[in-house]
This record gives C-alpha cells, sequence and structure tokens, in this order.
C-alpha cells in the first residue's frame, strides 16, 4: 500500500468516529485524558495533516506552528470536513515532492531537514494512529455504543506481527 491511500484509509476510519460522536460527547473532558477532551485529540491530528498541506503548497513543514483552532475541538462535522479537504489537496501532489521540515526541540535554534511528502505522510500517519490508540481508550471507556473498529490506534506491523502468531497458532 502507498502512502496516499495509507492516509486515506486512515482519514475514512477517522471520518467513521467523527459521524457516531455528538458535539456534547467530543468536547467532554474525560479522566483518563487529565481532562483532555476526544475533540482535542482530533484536532491535534487534523492540524499535524493541515500543517503538512501547507508545506505541501509553501515547500517548507512547520508542526510546532500548528494554528490550535478551538472549533475543530467543538465540531467533529467541521473536523471531519477538514480532514476531507486534506485529501483533496494531497491528490495534486506526489510522494516525491521535496520540501524541508523546520525542527522544535525546546531550544531557541529552529534547525530545517531535507524531507519529501512520502516521509511525511509516513510521520503523520504514524502520529495519528499513536493519538488514535489513546482516542481508542476514551471511546471504551466513556462511549461503549460507539462502533470502534479492533485495529483502530494499531500499527499495520503490530497487525501483520498478531497475523503471523495467530496464523502460526493455527498451524498446529
Amino acid at each position: 500500500m502507498q502512502a496516499n491511500q495509507a492516509i486515506k484509509d486512515i482519514v475514512f476510519q477517522i471520518e467513521g468516529l467523527l459521524e457516531q460522536i455528538p458535539s456534547h460527547d467530543y468536547r467532554r473532558p474525560l479522566s483518563e485524558f487529565d481532562g483532555s477532551t476526544l475533540g482535542q485529540h482530533f484536532r491535534h491530528i487534523l492540524e499535524f495533516f493541515q500543517c503538512l498541506e501547507n508545506g505541501m503548497e509553501s515547500g517548507a513543514v512547520d508542526y510546532a506552528s500548528r494554528k490550535r483552532n478551538l472549533l475543530y475541538e467543538d465540531n467533529p462535522a467541521l473536523t471531519s470536513q477538514a480532514f476531507s479537504e486534506f485529501l483533496d489537496t494531497l491528490g495534486r501532489y506526489t510522494d516525491d515532492h521535496l520540501m524541508v521540515v523546520k525542527a522544535e526541540f525546546g531550544g531557541s535554534d529552529r534547525p530545517t531537514y531535507q524531507s519529501c511528502l512520502g516521509r511525511e505522510l509516513l510521520f503523520i500517519y504514524d502520529h495519528a494512529i499513536h493519538h488514535l490508540a489513546i482516542i481508542k481508550i476514551g471511546l471504551r471507556c466513556h462511549f461503549p455504543q460507539i462502533q470502534i473498529d479492533k485495529d483502530l490506534g494499531v500499527s499495520p506491523s503490530t497487525i501483520k506481527a498478531r497475523q503471523l502468531v495467530s496464523d502460526s497458532g493455527n498451524k498446529q
């Protein structure tokens, strides 16, 4: 599977969740998140996508300069729409599209590194999986009525490893 398809798949998974979560649950502080909300996690994922989108157009990605738009923390439909818009932009570029990434290590220096769209898609994909694993915990603890894919928040390598273990156990 190519990066573009993996990103599309994860966006469709996200949109499927966002369709099920009522706004009042989306912005409800959860103890497992130390008072953060589902909406804050979805916003965080989205804004990494949007930083990459800006970088596709400008040639420079800066994940530390997110807008932190609070509307995406409150409105799951608006958040879903923004993910769809990212997919529209993604279709205009190829994986080898070059860019630089501005790093944030906590000091005053912000070095830049050469990258390409395919590498950055891998980064935002892995980042989204990490946050979806956290979101999955909140959903399971507080919203059991929401349909969750068993592989939500699980990396493809882990899914493959589990399948190998399962297959080897079935052969004995």
